[in-house]
């Protein structure tokens, strides 16, 4: 759910500018003559590992991650415990939202003691944007906050503000991810 109500309002926001071009590898001037290793004592070349040619093949890239859905999962509930204490406190109500949470991603137990730290400490609204990776992922952000929250105070209210701030998504967009989750 948060993930559709964030997708409806990234939807409604401007296109996004066209991606910065990728650089390219230099290619080899092939016409240059390769250079010499340093003789030795007695005029014979040292034992070098050869060059790679132009035309070798690539090593392959590592494989990804495989935890990369439950480090976002984990940073969906650290959202959502830095929100439920944007007023100072975690009422039960909020306990149990995100406990749900907790017991639905999957955690090893060491991931699960990471984030129940965050009760005591939670991330800030800058912290938690230094996080988000592209335009979508802020927005899931701001809707997990957001779902955390629950019955919305003053305090609770501006530090979203600041959060949607932070995350640099506009009133649009942050009124839509409400709207969808029912504030």
């Amino acid at each position: 759910t948060l993930a559709t109500a964030a997708a409806e309002a990234l939807a409604t926001r401007a296109p996004a500018s066209a991606p910065e071009p990728r650089p390219t590898r230099p290619v080899p001037d092939l016409r240059a003559p390769a250079p010499v290793p340093p003789s030795t004592r007695h005029g014979s070349v040292p034992a070098t590992a050869p060059a790679a040619s132009p035309w070798s093949p690539k090593p392959a890239a590592p494989p990804p991650e495989p935890e990369a859905e439950t480090a976002e999962a984990l940073l969906m509930i650290r959202a959502m415990i830095a929100a439920a204490r944007g007023d100072g406190r975690i009422d039960a109500e909020e306990r149990k939202a995100i406990a749900a949470q907790l017991d639905g991603a999957g955690l090893t137990t060491a991931e699960r003691d990471f984030v129940l730290a965050d009760f005591d400490s939670p991330l800030t609204p800058a912290a938690l944007a230094a996080e988000a990776r592209d335009p979508m992922q802020a927005a899931q952000i701001y809707a997990a906050a957001f779902a955390a929250a629950g019955e919305i105070s003053a305090e609770e209210r501006a530090w979203l503000d600041q959060l949607g701030r932070a995350l640099r998504l506009d009133r649009a967009a942050l009124a839509a991810i409400e709207s969808r989750l029912g504030g």
